[in-house]
């Protein structure tokens, strides 16, 4: 992936263009920006022109032995990733060396046991074998780029082993730390960085990609895009026919909420409750609700996300739902957040059904 091929970033992407243009990459980087907008596709194709044998350059020429080399080497990290999951008790196998100078750093899923991790984790000795490579001169290229992947997934002893590096860093040697969590690093590990802070993407951005690449109706591809929240890897990961049928549940309940009783509501605040997937039901009620407080705002119809319900979103924006809509979708968002602590997800739906009913 070269950097002219990277969506959106613009700012971003004109600052890195030129900083490879003068030669005068920072030796560490620090991407910062929400879950699947593309920081860490952009650092690869950063790595990309650093190596290219064309350059210095803004972008890589993506015809030089180098950059067919890179791109192979980005090709093959599935299979990559299988075969290190296989020896999850051999560290520095999440080490990926896509090129000679070119290593791709990224957690590990397991533990040492072979068992599911909440959270990646990036281990001491991963970082030890990097300092190592950091320290060593180019094998074939000019330079030599190390990116990692998920960095506020390093264990307290893998920053503060990687800290070093970042203080005294080689001249030809460029970390790039990608993160959507910055604060999970240590404030001395970011102050040693340049910092690039990263949007979500356009929602258009977002919807033209899918319709594109994976051949999705514009209908979808709008659908996902405005829930995706700017995030093409949530857009792409999007479980389509699992929203849609929670949708058509909770869009039911708002078009009779003002009808039901104390009794009824309870009911429903039990089935609630028993969902597969609580926080799918309250995402679900959350972009209903936004798009209600849209409609009844007279925003056009391009801007709603489930644009194909438009006519019956119209119907709940003109009644007294309609006015509370703005501030029970605010609520609903905070009832997310709670769920994902220690609330109850009973009560909680017992309060939300109330809201919405008037209560």
């Amino acid at each position: 992936m070269r950097l002219v091929e990277v969506r959106g970033h613009d700012r971003v992407q004109a600052m890195l263009t030129r900083a490879l243009e003068r030669d005068r990459l920072p030796p560490a980087l620090l991407f910062s920006g929400p879950e699947g907008v593309g920081k860490k596709t952009l650092a690869l194709a950063v790595a990309q022109a650093a190596l290219c044998e064309v350059g210095p350059s803004g972008a890589a020429c993506g015809a030089c032995s180098t950059c067919r080399r890179v791109e192979a080497g980005v090709r093959s990290l599935p299979d990559l990733r299988r075969e290190a999951d296989r020896r999850p008790d051999e560290d520095v196998w999440r080490n990926f060396r896509l090129h000679p100078d070119l290593v791709l750093v990224e957690g590990w899923r397991l533990t040492r046991g072979g068992r599911p991790r909440p959270e990646p984790e990036i281990r001491v000795d991963q970082v030890r074998n990097l300092i190592v490579e950091i320290s060593g001169a180019p094998f074939e290229a000019r330079r030599r780029v190390f990116v990692v992947d998920d960095a506020h997934g390093m264990n307290e002893s893998a920053q503060n082993a990687l800290l070093k590096s970042l203080e005294e860093p080689p001249p030809r040697s460029h970390v790039l730390l990608v993160t959507s969590a910055p604060l999970g690093l240590r404030q001395t590990i970011r102050s040693r960085c340049q910092v690039l802070r990263f949007g979500p993407l356009p929602r258009a951005l977002v919807a033209s990609y899918l319709r594109e690449h994976r051949r999705l109706s514009a209908e979808e591809a709008h659908l996902r895009a405005g829930l995706g929240g700017g995030s093409l890897g949530a857009a792409l990961a999007f479980e389509s026919a699992a929203y849609r049928e929670t949708r058509e549940q909770v869009l039911i309940l708002l078009e009779r909420v003002a009808e039901l009783g104390a009794v009824e509501r309870m009911e429903e605040s039990e089935r609630l409750d028993r969902a597969e997937d609580p926080q799918l039901v309250l995402t679900t009620l959350r972009s209903l609700l936004r798009d209600v407080a849209v409609v009844r705002a007279g925003s056009p119809p391009d801007r709603l996300v489930n644009a194909d319900v438009g006519d019956r979103l119209a119907v709940i924006a003109a009644g007294p739902l309609g006015e509370r809509a703005e501030r029970l979708a605010e609520r609903v968002g905070e009832a997310r957040a709670a769920l994902r602590g220690f609330a109850s997800r009973l009560l909680t739906f017992e309060v939300l059904l109330d809201a919405l009913a008037g209560g």
